[in-house]
């Protein structure tokens, strides 16, 4: 089985972030695991910080690179229809890659701007594919402890529905710069201390510290002690002057100089020192340095405005010349100069260096734990994420080509859905209505129409009264009757559908469920197994799917009825590759109380058992039972469907109803439906309520009824 796994930045620079998963991924490789790394989108804008994709690609290392997306349009993260399709084409990549692969690696977007929603998109991403996650983040301070870290997680993810999965996290020690520290890049073991949990321990080698937690990962952060800079990209990042050209020129230590010196000889000659001319004594200090043949790669003066003549740097300046040692000058402070270089790889990454990055996986993989990767398979229990729900109902509704008509054609939600589904090839269509007034609609709203069949119900009314006589004639319709019946354009829609002339309806934006369902009980008619038409909610709930049942057709059922319920729900879910785990809801679990309505519960129960012995089905039992694992224990604990039911079935409309609003406008949710059971051709109802992405979805689950339904 497919293990998938997820790096999320939080509060980190992109050269942190990469550097910690080029570790990861170097680690996966070293224990020859089929490893594909994906990065979902590397481009913003044109904001390209793609950077480990870029490495993988430059040095063959041995994983494959999934091509990413490229986001030239911010405002796509502000619509639900836009954000939905970014998701679509990720899990679209993410499908073409399975194959072939042990782990797929997945490194999370750096929010740099439009935070809350790339964070959202991290989370969104994480849940898709039941990913365990690597948090990677930073300790810039003394003042940030590890509970304050954990806590920044907890606050962070708090805010999205999610059950995470966390593997590690990774924190990055990040040494601050005080006076009584002269040289930030060492690291002040006592400040390092106060940052630990209580009886916590650490270990140091070679200024190489390990935290003994299993959850929390730290590397302290050398990056010029351990992977050394290009002098050239610090001189133009810095915009510094300077005395002579360079050339390709490597320092690996940056050392600012001040009243204190804290250092070794041996690293001068691979430093650039950085001083401030208005320090007298450091100059000083600096002269005799030189003097004595102790030699720098560079020197940088910060603070750099003569004003009058200064003996002892003009010396510097000419012992520097003869012993090709670059000299660079900025009128920057000394402490601004500090803070810059901080962040000197902050949005860029030295992609070009191989050795850098060599050193950069060598050192990172000496704090990542050996076992961090051992297992190759992860047992995951059976999960549809929503958008891997959206997706694979999109999917399968595309591949079969049917036409549905959608009577409300001046209804502006249904045109809008009607546009974004056949641009997508979800499905052709019929509208009904006069073109003139749709297609003004349409210009107004900007909507593409260019591929839809609009027909005006005028003229194709009169085809269809003899037929709607015979079929009506028990009930002895006459001509007048008929034709007044057609003239509402759901009676109209429905003949349509009874002589194939499409394959499905989806009606009632702006009509009741019973002006939906009328004509279809009176024209199409229920299949010959049952005796009621019933309908379900598909919830798309933050982390997971489920049926609710029925909450919008039958007022009050008998248990029979309930039954029947239950049944065609459970067939409806096997259309979208749902196991059916059914829970019949009422305000009792088992035998906790009687009553009426909870006999009725019990009976129905029953009664699918005896008819279809294999199906997994329990009832009666609360909500709370039914999908809460823990309460489901304690309250059915011999039940196989307590805590993980995904078929709900409400003993009445009132109950169901109000449950399915409840939960959809409080939880923000799309929730597709009603969509009707039972019946012989499929003809699905909206809610007034509906939002175009509702509409959507409704098409799609049209077009898969059509697919196998019986006539």
């Amino acid at each position: 089985m497919l293990k998938v796994i997820m790096s999320i930045p939080i509060d980190i620079d992109i050269h942190f972030f990469t550097s910690v998963n080029l570790g990861l991924l170097n680690n996966i490789k070293n224990k020859k695991l089929k490893c594909k790394f994906f990065k979902p989108i590397s481009q913003i804008e044109n904001n390209n910080f793609n950077y480990t994709n870029n490495i993988l690609n430059k040095y063959n290392l041995s994983i494959k690179s999934i091509n990413p997306l490229k986001i030239n349009d911010i405002s796509l993260f502000n619509s639900n229809i836009g954000y939905n399709s970014i998701i679509n084409n990720i899990i679209k990549k993410y499908y073409k890659n399975i194959h072939d692969t042990d782990i797929i690696f997945i490194e999370g977007i750096i929010p740099i701007y439009i935070k809350q929603i790339l964070f959202k998109l991290n989370c969104d991403i994480a849940n898709i594919f039941n990913a365990e996650i690597i948090f990677i983040t930073s300790m810039f301070t003394e003042n940030e402890t590890i509970e304050k870290i954990k806590s920044k997680i907890n606050i962070l993810f708090k805010k999205e529905i999610y059950n995470f999965k966390i593997k590690n996290t990774f924190s990055f020690i990040k040494e601050i710069y005080n006076k009584q520290n002269s040289n930030p890049f060492f690291y002040n073991l006592n400040i390092f201390k106060n940052i630990l949990p209580k009886n916590e321990e650490i270990n140091v080698n070679n200024n190489f510290l390990s935290l003994k937690d299993e959850n929390i990962i730290f590397i302290p952060w050398l990056k010029n002690f351990v992977f050394g800079i290009n002098l050239k990209v610090i001189c133009n990042y810095l915009d510094c002057n300077l005395i002579d050209n360079i050339k390709y020129n490597k320092i690996k230590y940056i050392i600012f100089f001040n009243t204190y010196i804290f250092t070794k000889q041996k690293k001068f000659t691979e430093s650039l020192v950085i001083i401030s001319i208005k320090d007298n004594k450091i100059i000083k200090k600096i002269y005799k340095m030189l003097s004595k043949n102790i030699f720098f790669k560079a020197i940088l003066f910060t603070d750099f405005i003569i004003k009058k003549h200064n003996l002892i740097l003009e010396k510097i300046i000419n012992i520097s010349i003869k012993n090709n040692i670059y000299i660079l000058y900025v009128k920057n402070d000394f402490y601004n100069i500090y803070l810059k270089l901080q962040n000197i790889y902050k949005k860029n990454f030295p992609i070009k260096d191989l050795k850098l990055i060599t050193n950069i996986i060598n050192y990172i993989k000496l704090y990542i734990p050996s076992k961090i990767f051992n297992k190759k398979y992860v047992n995951y229990k059976f999960y549809i994420s929503p958008f891997i729900f959206q997706y694979h109902l999109i999917n399968k509704a595309s591949k079969l080509k049917k036409t549905i008509l959608l009577p409300e054609g001046n209804e502006l939600r249904t045109l809008k859905a009607a546009s974004i589904c056949s641009q997508q090839n979800i499905a052709n269509f019929i509208l009904l209505g006069k073109s003139k007034e749709i297609m003004n609609i349409a210009k107004i709203n900007n909507l593409n129409l260019n591929n839809i069949e609009i027909i005006d119900p005028d003229t194709i009314r009169n085809n269809y009264i003899e037929q709607l006589i015979y079929i009506r004639k028990k009930k002895l319709l006459n001509k007048t009757d008929a034709i007044k019946l057609l003239k509402d354009n759901m009676f109209l829609a429905t003949m349509m559908l009874k002589q194939n002339q499409v394959d499905g309806i989806v009606s009632g934006a702006n009509t009741t469920t019973a002006n939906t369902i009328r004509p279809a009980l009176q024209i199409i008619k229920t299949l010959p197994e049952y005796s009621i038409i019933s309908s379900i909610f598909i919830m798309l709930l933050p982390k997971n799917v489920l049926i609710y049942s029925d909450c919008a057709i039958n007022p009050n059922p008998n248990y029979e009825q309930l039954a029947e319920i239950a049944i065609q729900s459970a067939e409806t879910s096997k259309l979208f590759n749902i196991i059916p785990k059914i829970a019949m809801i009422s305000y009792s679990t088992g035998n906790s109380s009687k009553g009426i309505e909870v006999e009725k519960v019990y009976k129905a129960t029953k009664l699918v058992q005896n008819k279809l012995p294999n199906l997994i089905i329990d009832g009666p039992l609360q909500y709370d039972a039914a999908v809460i694992k823990n309460i489901g224990k304690y309250k059915a604990p011999n039940s196989l469907v307590a805590g993980e039911a995904n078929i709900i079935i409400f003993p009445d409309l009132n109950t169901g109803n109000t449950t399915y609003k409840a939960v959809q406008k409080t939880s923000n949710i799309i929730s597709i439906g009603p969509i009707l059971q039972g019946i012989r051709q499929p003809i699905n109802d909206l809610s007034r309520g509906a939002t175009v992405e509702d509409i959507i979805y409704t098409i799609a689950v049209t077009v898969i009824q059509s697919g196998v339904i019986k006539k």
